[in-house]
């Protein structure tokens, strides 16, 4: 009697699993236009075979990614997705059947951080990020590593390593009278130059430790952050680019940017 209930059991536990890998199937065609909507920011998109299909985030939508085919095709694809560390990776097949939208919540996503336990404990990434905030020390050569737009500002203050961890330390400034409430700061490693193509060439790093959390910049007022991350270098023809968003009302918020090369971060202080 065990013995049939463990083999049922073991059944179930195959057509759960069965279930699932078809669940993450998606059927797209080159007549119409299919979209996968994610509940957060895409950070990252790929597919099996650029030359059957298309696939990038829309960009009035930063959580929706556009999928079509170029042409009917015979054998299945693949697309990798990376929204709110999780990866979702799907089956494309050719199909007219297939529904336009897809929730990527109906999907089973995968743990996707960049990497997994801390650099060092919270404590010492604290006293090591409060030792850089009270130096007063010039620009010096990240002077120009800035993006600036309507009054707000956010520029490289300078670069620190210990060990094998990376400081950046970035001074937010609000030139205006009104407040500048942060939705987000994010580190992306994309490409140095924009071409055309059918994928984003992008994908974000996430801070192994961030020191004041700033979620809002007073008017006239300058605040100092330091990011802490796993040290890292740069690729050949890629840069890492500092995104800073507002939080407003219907995604009308202010976006600043700028890009960091591998020499910049290779200038990095001792601490």
């Amino acid at each position: 009697m065990k013995a049939i209930v463990m083999i049922i059991f073991c059944a179930q536990v195959q057509l759960t699993t069965l279930a699932q890998v078809f669940s993450d199937t998606l059927k797209i065609s080159d007549t119409k236009t299919s979209h996968l909507v994610c509940p957060g920011k895409v950070d990252y998109v790929q597919v099996g075979d650029h030359t059957l299909v298309q696939a990038e985030v829309v960009p009035e939508l930063a959580n929706m990614v556009r999928i079509k085919a170029t042409a009917p095709f015979e054998k299945p694809s693949s697309l990798t997705v990376v929204c709110q560390d999780l990866i979702y990776t799907f089956e494309l097949r050719y199909g007219n059947d297939g529904p336009i939208t897809y929730p990527v919540d109906s999907f089973h996503g995968q743990d996707a951080r960049t990497f997994s336990g801390k650099l060092m404990a919270d404590h010492v990434l604290k006293e090591l990020c409060d030792q850089i905030l009270d130096r007063h020390h010039r620009r010096g050569c990240y002077r120009k590593r800035k993006g600036e737009k309507d009054g707000i500002r956010i520029r490289l203050h300078s670069i620190h390593l210990k060990n094998d961890a990376l400081f950046f330390e970035l001074e937010l400034k609000n030139a205006t009278q009104m407040a500048y409430d942060v939705e987000s700061i994010y580190f992306w490693i994309t490409d140095k130059r924009k071409v055309k193509a059918t994928n984003i060439q992008e994908y974000r790093v996430a801070p192994d430790y961030r020191h004041n959390k700033v979620t809002r910049i007073p008017g006239k007022t300058s605040v100092r952050e330091v990011f802490v991350f796993e040290k890292l270098t740069i690729p050949d023809g890629r840069v890492l680019k500092l995104e800073l968003n507002e939080k407003a009302l219907r995604n009308t918020g202010r976006k600043l940017s700028f890009k960091l090369r591998n020499k910049d971060i290779l200038k990095a202080r001792k601490l």
